[in-house]
């Protein structure tokens, strides 16, 4: 069996961290599965992809995803595989378009990575939405919440399913780095925030920064990750005067060895398909305060603490909670470790595989 998964590009993000993790682990339970990215600008999870000796294709490397020559360029990968598995849109479209007109069909597996998009606001895009879907044989959504908003789109329940994304919790207790130890050295005595996310829009860095304003100088904040809007909050910081508590560390390997350094690990956003940084805290043995939305809220309650989205007081009170009271603190931190071993990674690619076996017996019992 040879699987193509395909994915807009490897920037920083839950869906591109999901196929650097589990690629690598179908390939070494003995699967031929190869990467195709629509931009295959050189990144920090493209290398250590191909690290892996994973092999990777790209169809293009300017910035644009939204080019439908891409559907004809797929169309020549399609006869190398027996399943292609789609993440993100629009490679949702273009994989599905070219199945669509290629005369050699493949069986398609599609992961929904988000409770909600702005294509499911627009009429127009209600009715395109439920054409492309349905060229897929089966579709993982994330999360609950996941699974019955996309299902409350198409109007439709056959073929979909959960499996949550899962988090290499060896890999993350195990993780070292220089810059955790130097951070730890600089930041003595100090209490450290971390937030690892990409600078963009669904995400809510603002926020944290915010609440700085309100949290004794004794706090700061550690951001791993880029993106677009990372100028932004930048700005923000020294609009407020908070240059010396806020560290902008990029993107960043072993980035386990840095929530170990942290105090409090925050998951900030204002919406979320599942929030696989709260679980690497947890995995961390650090406790989580996240923004209470779908997707991120089931995954931290009764394990960390939630606050409203936006509210920068809100949550330097749950910070200030978790800081004060030690014996709560250590309560959050057993509860976080017992959260997180119900994600692990192993459990996300056995459930893959179950579907891609049942998909490809299925598909050659027709032919025989």
């Amino acid at each position: 069996m040879k699987i193509l998964r395909v994915i807009n590009s490897l920037h920083i993000g839950g869906a591109e961290r999901s196929i650097v993790g589990n690629v690598p682990l179908h390939v070494k339970n003995g699967y031929k599965m190869d990467v195709l990215l629509l931009n295959g600008e050189e990144t920090f999870f493209l290398k250590k992809l191909k690290s892996e000796g994973v092999k990777v294709f790209s169809l293009n490397k300017n910035k644009t995803l939204y080019n439908p020559l891409y559907i004809l360029k797929i169309i020549k990968f399609l006869k190398d595989y027996d399943i292609v598995h789609a993440h993100l849109f629009p490679s949702l479209y273009w994989v599905s378009l070219a199945n669509f007109f290629s005369k050699t069909k493949k069986i398609l597996v599609y992961t929904e990575h988000n409770t909600h998009n702005r294509r499911r606001e627009i009429p127009f895009f209600k009715f395109i939405d439920r054409f492309i879907y349905k060229q897929y044989k089966h579709i993982i959504t994330i999360t609950p919440e996941t699974n019955k908003n996309l299902i409350a789109h198409l109007k439709r329940k056959d073929n979909i399913s959960t499996i949550y994304n899962g988090v290499d919790i060896d890999q993350i207790q195990k993780d070292k780095s220089k810059l955790a130890d130097s951070l730890l050295k600089k930041y003595k005595g100090k209490k450290i925030l971390i937030q690892v996310a990409g600078f963009r829009e669904q995400k809510d860095q603002d926020t944290l920064i915010k609440s700085l304003e309100v949290l004794p100088e004794e706090f700061h904040i550690l951001f791993v990750g880029e993106g677009k809007r990372e100028e932004t909050c930048k700005n923000l910081v020294r609009s407020l005067g908070l240059e010396d508590r806020v560290d902008f560390l990029g993107v960043q390997n072993n980035v386990g060895a840095l929530y170990k350094i942290a105090d409090i690990v925050v998951m900030s956003s204002h919406w979320e398909g599942f929030g696989r940084t709260a679980i690497e805290g947890m995995a961390a043995g650090k406790p989580v305060v996240a923004s209470d939305v779908k997707g991120l809220a089931n995954l931290v309650k009764g394990a960390g603490l939630l606050f409203e989205k936006s509210n920068k007081n809100m949550l330097a009170e749950q910070i200030l909670r978790l800081s004060e009271d030690k014996e709560f603190y250590e309560k959050c931190v057993k509860r976080s470790i017992e959260r997180a071993e119900e994600y692990s990674i192993e459990r996300m690619v056995n459930g893959y595989e179950v579907i891609y076996e049942k998909l490809y017996v299925k598909s050659n019992e027709k032919v025989f």
